[in-house]
């Protein structure tokens, strides 16, 4: 199902309780108050024009090697309404998926192990807040036969490849620059040591996927007409223009939450929520009962922005949408979805500073309830976006 209509099939049965919930915490977030959406009164103004948001197909890869054991996690999305390119993420198979709730923690590379196709989908939706249009699943041969298009690609490994064999490593490829057939990259992003973790892989995976989106250059497919799909006519599309790549950031736990003979790291999820709100907003889902926000900034401030997300998240927030091609402007701008709204928020200080304002919204996006701008009063301000705010706070409700 469409994550949108997901939102929306919750908005009314949440909204009464989270409005008050989520935005009086985000109150924490501006020091004295901030966004105090205290009540609901009715339904959005249907007189102002409310703009889907583009879609972009999203696809998981998940590589597994000759013995079935998951290797590899990469998420292809192409571009805002089916313009040729995309991006490559990858995922780390590290990543815990209990958030450190369960009693034992467990990684991706395990739910893929326990629950097949299915159980890893699940799982990775739920850690990445993204859903996925297609997912495929794929051996080393079927891994070769998709990188077919760009081979053969110059790569510069920062690290030997190491591969197990007969009861110690050998090394495949020595660090440093070598061209790479489609089956030979396979092979790499298949390999791993017999003490290897996957902060140990991952400079040379992602460095084989930046290499790859560097070989697509301005596109090495012909484009494809409508939305993917399938997997094969997804890379394809992302294929057919300029694609950007990068990984997603994880860190290790401390021994004494990891099972002993695991391999398992903790997914940086505010960096992860802010790769995917930028280029595969469609495709967010809205986990949290609180509203939801598009954050909108001017480009070179991706610190600032990322700190954003990440206070949005600790307040019990979503983020839809981030896009980094927003206007400049030296006030902080609230425009909220619903006019009724506009009496109900409190003066903003603290994160933002006085220089703040709410205002009503000339246009509203499909499934967002909060879309906010940030200034360069507080993008510039070296003092600001140091420390994640206390969740405490006291409002008083006009």
């Amino acid at each position: 199902m469409s994550s949108i209509a997901s939102v929306r099939r919750r908005r009314t049965a949440l909204m009464l309780a989270t409005s008050v919930l989520v935005v009086l915490a985000l109150g924490g977030l501006l020091a004295v108050g901030g966004l105090a959406l205290a009540r609901y009164q009715g339904a959005k103004d249907a007189a102002v024009p409310t703009e889907p948001i583009p879609p972009t197909a999203t696809g998981l890869l998940a590589a597994v090697d000759s013995k079935n054991t998951l290797t590899g996690l990469t998420v292809f999305v192409e571009r805002p309404n089916n313009s040729p390119g995309g991006s490559i993420v990858t995922v780390p198979i590290s990543s815990d998926t209990t958030g450190g709730i369960a009693d034992e923690r467990a990684s991706l590379a395990d739910a893929y192990a326990s629950g097949g196709k299915d159980g890893l989908v699940q799982a990775v939706e739920s850690v990445l807040s993204v859903t996925f249009d297609h997912v495929e699943v794929a051996k080393p041969a079927e891994l070769a036969v998709l990188l077919q298009p760009v081979s053969p690609v110059k790569v510069e490994l920062p690290a030997d490849v190491l591969t197990a064999q007969g009861g110690s490593d050998t090394v495949l490829y020595p660090a440093g620059k070598v061209e790479l057939t489609a089956d030979q990259l396979a092979t790499v992003l298949n390999a791993r040591g017999l003490t290897q973790t996957e902060a140990d892989r991952r400079p040379n995976v992602e460095a084989i996927w930046t290499s790859v989106a560097a070989a697509i250059g301005k596109g090495i497919t012909d484009p494809t007409t409508g939305l993917a799909s399938s997997f094969d006519a997804l890379l394809t599309q992302v294929m057919a223009g300029p694609t950007d790549s990068r990984g997603l950031l994880a860190r290790t736990l401390p021994r004494s939450e990891v099972p002993v003979g695991n391999d398992i790291e903790e997914l940086d999820r505010a960096d992860a929520v802010y790769v995917f709100a930028t280029v595969a907003p469609s495709n967010m889902s809205a986990p949290s009962p609180g509203l939801v926000f598009r954050i909108e900034a001017p480009a070179g401030h991706s610190d600032k922005v990322k700190y954003t997300v990440s206070a949005l998240l600790y307040l019990g927030a979503n983020v839809q949408w981030v896009y980094e091609n927003g206007p400049v402007q030296s006030t902080t701008k609230v425009y909220l979805a619903d006019k009724n709204l506009e009496d109900d928020a409190l003066g903003a200080e603290g994160l933002f500073g006085n220089d703040f304002e709410q205002l009503d919204s000339s246009y509203r996006i499909e499934g967002v309830d909060v879309i906010l701008q940030l200034g360069t009063s507080f993008l510039e301000d070296p003092a600001s976006g140091d420390t994640l705010p206390s969740t405490t706070t006291s409002t008083t409700v006009p």
